[in-house]
């Protein structure tokens, strides 16, 4: 969380899911999700690249620029 707002100027907001769930929304579309399967998830494995979800909020924020 401290990479995004460091890198993109913004305020992470965290939301209780399910058991095991990480899912990345940016105004309302989900661009990063926990993957895997039962194994991985067990060990802790499955997150996404937190890189690859950073450079992808500042690609849609860029995106939306006027």
């Amino acid at each position: 969380m401290a990479l995004i707002k460091q890198r993109v100027g913004i305020e992470p907001v965290l939301t209780p899911g399910g058991t095991g769930q990480f899912d990345v929304l940016v105004d309302g579309k989900k661009i990063a999700a926990r993957g895997g399967n039962f194994i991985t998830r067990k060990f802790g494995a499955g997150y996404p690249d937190l890189n690859g979800i950073v450079n992808e909020i500042e690609e849609l924020r860029a995106s939306r620029q006027p």
